[in-house]
């Protein structure tokens, strides 16, 4: 059992969680009930689980804690990421209001130039 990949795993959670859901606190059990009204209920239920599991791991002896309570918080980890990893980045939306600028000046400048020559 690697403590130190079970502190990694616990690291990039709390990143995500402040990053990109704005959560507060100092470590895990702060981030998640800081920002858990966002969430729908059974990702708060993994992430209180994740939390007991982590305090229980780190706390207790490495020989005394099981390799499937380790294996375990490994898998509800990576379920957690892959659920709360935003879907789009910044650089899709980005490019989506460029485009979207883009064809607005385009269909005004086209407008503009032509509007003398339109008749209804």
């Amino acid at each position: 059992m690697d403590i130190e990949q079970v502190i990694d795993k616990s690291r990039r959670l709390e990143d995500l969680l402040r990053q990109h859901y704005h959560a507060k606190g100092s470590d895990l059990t702060q981030l998640v009930h800081s920002c858990d009204n966002r969430f729908p209920d059974d990702i708060v239920n993994k992430l209180n689980q994740l939390v007991t599991m982590h305090q229980q791991i780190v706390t207790t002896d490495a020989s005394t804690s099981s390799s499937r309570d380790y294996q375990r918080f490994i898998d509800l980890c990576s379920e957690c990421e892959q659920e709360l990893m935003p879907r789009s980045s910044r650089l899709v939306w980005g490019v989506a209001v460029v485009l979207l600028g883009g064809i607005t000046l385009a269909a005004l400048g086209f407008y503009f130039y032509h509007w003398q020559h339109i008749t209804l």
